[in-house]
């Protein structure tokens, strides 16, 4: 008989069994996933923590690319490592994070940034302008003057007024802002402030020019018997194995189309030697080494000008060339005129055995000639020469060309670049002395010592007159402690031109990222200053006088800084593509003048009618990396990260 009573104990341990083992297989899957859970949970917290990291890194690359671009101006990319990461600041002048075409019309531009730690990376983004907001407008009139504004001319896009405007008075096409609201014009209770510029810039651009005072002296030749003289020497002629040899010479002869040889420069005989000389209307380089057997039998070679190419009473710069050797070899001799080879082809030549007998500037002694004649009698030169230099080695045309308008200083006599300037005669005193120190020349007969020599760059002059320009490299600065006069010619490259006194620009196109500064009083009349609405060129011009601008185009930043009652801005017939800075009391938009980018101005402005002032595009690309001396703002609402 079954003993129902342990059955159901037996029965009761199996069941009490198996709810403890589904009990902890339970929570053996629920500790599972709880772990699991877990792990996850602390995988995401540590994503999130490096997120804030990199957050925070890229907020240190927005603090640090912001502060660059407000003190320097440069769009230059910056990578720094940071806080166990690294952060990117970068500038795009075209487009957005999203490759959307930016609104030129606000010279806007993107400081892009991006923080990484480990694989987490966050970005922001936010729109700058380096010019300040009140350029927004197509004119903001800070109205220090406190009168009503009135116009007959145009103006399209948003404008700012502080004070009353008359009926009719403001935009065409806009919002017409005010201080007051009245007449139907919108209160703009928060506007923005007038930009003011920091000068300091500026200033010591002056305060340069003002220490600037080279006045560039040359000697000027009669034609009749004033010469210089110099000693044979083993650096120039005497001995054997003359092999590289470039002689340069600035020279301005009286009348080019004498029918008589005029030497600049003479060196030997009639057997071995080298000269420049000018006859007929053309400029002649010549060398030649007559004996052969153990020399090489070179009966000469000359090369020379196509007509026209040099003019009378204008200031040239020749140079001379030989890469000789044993025998005689093509493309030996070169000749150069203002830094261009000429346009005929290089002719033969060898080097130079020993060739004692006259070295001269303005003379030749024994010489020959390219047509023969009379090779013993002299032939003197009639006008000016300057800056005469002669190497023991072949200078190529770049370093002709950069060089040619240089002034050598003593660092640049004793530095390693003119380590084979043999002699150096610049004539800025009154005698032939070599700044080089071993070959001083003998002034013959008293040729006149005058202050007349070419225009170098780089030295205080003033005036510039048909010749033209070029600001490059280390020779970007034209420093004038006086006056400057620009006229009938091309400024090319990027640099700045800086006169304390007063400037006057007539019929001269400019192409390049200049600056001009000015002193004094600012006449440009004729010119053209990098119009070219799709040009990435544009010009600063500052003014602490009066300016008039008439029958000119400008592109750039032009500030007018004048503050006396009696100083005024006028553009007659001018066309700016860009800005203007007005500080002056009287400013005149007359004669179908037209602006088209923004002005910004502390008085009002008389608008004459068909004259218009047009919200377009600010070249604010042309002026990255310039400290204008004003501040850029970020644009509100802009900041973005992603």
């Amino acid at each position: 008989m079954i003993n129902l009573s342990k059955k159901i104990a037996s029965e009761s341990g199996m069941i009490l069994m198996a709810s403890t083992m589904g009990i902890f297989i339970l929570l053996s899957i629920f500790a599972f996933y709880l772990a699991r859970f877990s792990v996850l949970e602390t995988r995401s917290g540590a994503y999130h923590i490096q997120d804030i990291k990199a957050r925070n890194i890229a907020m240190t690359g927005v603090e640090h690319g912001w502060q660059v671009y407000k003190s320097t101006k440069s769009t230059i990319n910056i990578t720094k490592d940071f806080n166990q990461g690294s952060y990117t600041v970068s500038f795009d002048s075209d487009n957005d994070e999203a490759n959307t075409s930016l609104d030129h019309s606000k010279q806007y531009l993107t400081m892009k940034v991006s923080g990484t730690i480990d694989d987490v990376e966050r970005n922001i983004r936010f729109l700058l302008s380096s010019i300040p907001e009140a350029f927004c407008f197509s004119f903001y009139g800070n109205n220090e003057g406190s009168v009503e504004f009135s116009t007959a001319g145009a103006i399209t896009g948003d404008m700012f007024f502080k004070g009353n405007i008359d009926s009719y008075g403001g935009t065409n096409n806009g919002i017409t802002y005010t201080s007051t609201g009245d007449d139907g014009t919108t209160v703009l209770t928060f506007y923005p402030e007038f930009p003011q510029i920091v000068e300091t810039y500026y200033n010591d651009l002056i305060d340069d020019a003002q220490a600037s005072s080279y006045t560039n002296y040359a000697l000027n030749f009669d034609g009749m018997d004033d010469y210089i003289s110099i000693s044979n020497s083993n650096d120039i002629n005497t001995g054997n194995g003359h092999t590289a040899k470039t002689i340069e010479a600035w020279f301005k002869v009286d009348n080019v189309d004498l029918t008589e040889k005029q030497t600049i420069y003479e060196q030997g005989g009639t057997v071995r030697g080298l000269n420049i000389y000018i006859y007929n209307g053309l400029l002649y380089v010549g060398g030649w080494n007559e004996p052969g057997g153990s020399e090489s039998g070179w009966n000469g070679t000359w090369l020379f000008t196509a007509a026209d190419e040099i003019e009378s009473d204008k200031w040239h710069h020749v140079a001379l060339t030989l890469n000789g050797d044993d025998d005689i070899t093509t493309d030996a001799l070169r000749g150069y005129l203002d830094g261009v080879e000429f346009d005929t082809s290089p002719g033969s030549g060898s080097e130079l055995w020993h060739h004692p007998g006259d070295v001269c500037i303005g003379r030749n002694g024994s010489t020959k000639f390219d047509n023969s004649g009379d090779t013993n009698t002299p032939k003197y030169f009639s006008g000016a020469i300057d800056e005469v230099r002669l190497w023991n080695t072949v200078r190529n045309q770049e370093q002709i060309e950069q060089n040619k308008d240089k002034i050598l200083s003593d660092t640049d006599l004793n530095g390693q670049a003119t380590t084979d300037l043999i002699a150096y005669y610049d004539f800025q005193e009154d005698n032939a002395e070599d700044k080089k120190g071993n070959h001083n020349g003998t002034v013959q007969n008293d040729p006149e010592w005058q202050a007349n020599g070419p225009i170098l760059s780089g030295m205080s002059s003033p005036s510039f007159i048909d010749d033209p320009i070029t600001l490059t490299g280390a020779d970007n600065q034209i420093l004038v402690n006086g006056n400057l006069e620009i006229s009938n010619t091309t400024v090319t490259g990027s640099g700045e031109i800086v006169a304390t006194g007063s400037v006057t620009i007539i019929g001269t196109t400019i192409n390049g990222n200049i600056v001009f500064v000015c002193g004094g009083d600012l006449t440009i009349t004729n010119s053209t200053f990098n119009s070219g609405n799709e040009s990435t060129d544009a010009v600063i011009i500052y003014s602490k006088g009066s300016s008039s601008y008439t029958s000119s185009t400008i592109r750039g930043l032009i500030v007018s800084k004048g503050s006396s009652n009696n100083q005024s801005l006028d553009l007659s017939g001018a066309t700016v593509h860009g800005a203007i800075l007005n500080y002056t009391p009287t400013f005149n938009l007359t004669a179908n003048s037209e602006v088209n980018g923004s002005v910004v101005s502390y008085y009002s402005v008389n608008l004459e009618e068909n004259c218009s002032i047009t919200r377009q595009d600010i070249p604010e690309f042309a002026f990255a990396g310039v400290n204008l001396g004003l501040s850029p703002f970020i644009v509100p609402g802009s900041y973005l990260e992603y």
